[in-house]
């Protein structure tokens, strides 16, 4: 009758004088181990804005917004829909555009807090003859470096490397394509057409 309080006392003793397997957290910080897959975060220095990460996001969390207006794209991240899943550091074409951070505390009090997203902004580049979305510049260059002298046979690429150079002003939109379009930053509908009308 006597042995389980006995043993009671004893864990009670000897749970009291050792020191918890627990973290202090919130009091005190906690940092997480280096595979833990934490909130996502963009580099500034390797997205290139090619919108491969959404894509591939199965619960949406990233979303694209294009404005055609200020010429730039915006890449967003709702961490209240992401679940840490991996695929945008994995599919990341770069490998280093977005990645899984240590960042494990994501609890907050209102939903429009500013840390619920994370976004990062690219340039876009537009079709000359149309004026719709072809890329953003950053991603333009990559392929241009992964090609290397190859690029210099695409006339977007080209345009690309001039501009790197000197200033080379953007045309007009036009009513109608024409042959000298050819030789535009023009978007591969409007290229397929370009090179029809001069065949034809």
């Amino acid at each position: 009758m006597y042995l389980p309080k006995i043993r009671e006392i004893k864990e009670a003793l000897t749970s009291f004088f050792t020191p918890p397997y627990t973290t202090g957290f919130p009091a005190e910080p906690y940092t997480a181990p280096e595979q833990y897959r934490g909130r996502p975060k963009y580099d500034q220095e390797f997205c290139i804005g090619c919108g491969t990460c959404a894509q591939v996001c199965p619960t949406q969390a990233i979303t694209i917004t294009d404005n055609p207006e200020k010429k730039t794209r915006t890449l967003t991240v709702d961490y209240c829909l992401c679940m840490n899943c991996g695929q945008c550091e994995e599919k990341c074409i770069t490998q280093k555009g977005i990645h899984l951070t240590n960042d494990y505390s994501l609890a907050i009090m209102d939903k429009n807090d500013p840390n619920v997203y994370e976004s990062i902004e690219r340039e876009l580049v537009l079709c000359e003859s149309c004026g719709g979305v072809i890329a953003c510049r950053p991603h333009l260059l990559w392929i241009k470096e992964r090609l290397g002298a190859k690029a210099y046979a695409h006339p977007n690429l080209l345009l690309e490397t001039q501009k790197q150079f000197f200033q080379v002003e953007d045309s007009k939109v036009k009513a109608r394509i024409r042959r000298e379009d050819q030789i535009k930053q023009v978007c591969p509908k409007c290229r397929n057409l370009i090179v029809v009308a001069d065949e034809f």
